[in-house]
This record gives structure tokens, C-alpha cells and sequence, in this order.
């Protein structure tokens, strides 16, 4: 997906581990996303986990894609405080 001036894989996965409220150490279901320069895909800027329960509420697509926009935003303002 591309989003601003970046490209996002979101992947779903079943083995992110988490460390639970008692300190047990869990694996949730979530999403593997990935931020790209390009379209290529070849140069990885980012990647993070979205674990049900802990970044997202849902073991939603539209959930991690929320979470995926808004990482960008982030950055992107990130990045334009840096430049100055």
C-alpha cells in the first residue's frame, strides 16, 4: 500500500511475543508492518509488530492500517521538525 510518500507491507501474524500485566512472556495474533522507500521494496525503513491488546484493540486489517498511517504521520513530522 503506499501511503504519502512511503510504501507499506502489512502482514498478518500469529507469533508476536508480549510480555502480559503478571510478566508471563505470551504470543499474541497481530500484523508484521513494514515501511519502504519505494515501490521496489527493497529498502526497509521500518518495521514493527501490532499485537492484539497491546498497539491495536482488534485483529483487524483496517485496524493495522490505522496504526500503519499513523506511524508514517508521525514520522513525517518527525523528520520536518529535524530539518529545521
Amino acid at each position: 500500500m503506499r501511503y504519502k510518500d512511503f510504501y507499506v507491507r502489512i502482514t498478518p501474524d500469529k507469533y508476536i511475543p508480549k510480555v502480559d500485566k503478571k510478566g508471563d512472556k505470551i504470543l499474541c495474533e497481530g500484523f508484521l508492518i513494514q515501511v519502504f522507500a519505494d515501490e521496489t521494496e527493497q529498502v526497509e525503513i521500518y518495521n514493527f509488530s501490532a499485537a492484539v491488546g497491546f498497539e491495536i484493540l482488534e485483529n483487524s486489517f483496517t485496524e493495522a492500517v490505522q496504526l500503519a498511517k499513523d506511524f508514517v504521520e508521525c514520522e513525517e513530522k518527525l523528520c520536518k521538525n529535524d530539518a529545521y
